[in-house]
């Protein structure tokens, strides 16, 4: 056997054994990527029953273009700012004081990015 095609052969066994490893060797650190895709309101958030890491859930208490003031359950009051992107659900419609709201996103570095804003009506 020559060099070349035991290169060629080693080559090839990397290759392999690369594409064998497991998915989560291949994905991101992003939290960002891991945030659920809630659009719509979700029947368990009535009974306060959330993803605590990916979810705010409260009463509007104040919006103003790219800011959002929740009330929580436990009366703590909570200002969100919402990056360019957020996205509001249902589409065209605005939050409105006292109206169950659901932030979805992510914390970073101990503050909340809202990818997702999903009203209740």
């Amino acid at each position: 056997m020559t060099f070349r095609s035991l290169a060629t052969a080693a080559l090839l066994g990397l290759c392999a054994s690369t594409a064998m490893l497991p998915a989560v060797a291949q994905t991101s650190d992003d939290p960002s990527m891991s945030v659920p895709a809630y659009r719509t309101w979700q029947s368990d958030w009535n009974t306060n029953q959330f993803d605590h890491k990916h979810v705010i859930l409260g009463t509007v208490s104040d919006f103003k273009p790219f800011r959002l003031t929740v009330t929580r359950k436990n009366g703590m009051t909570q200002t969100v700012d919402l990056k360019n992107g957020t996205v509001i659900f249902p589409s065209g419609m605005t939050p409105t004081l006292n109206q169950p709201v659901a932030l979805v996103g992510y914390y970073s570095n101990g503050t909340f990015i809202a990818n997702r804003v999903v009203l209740h009506q």
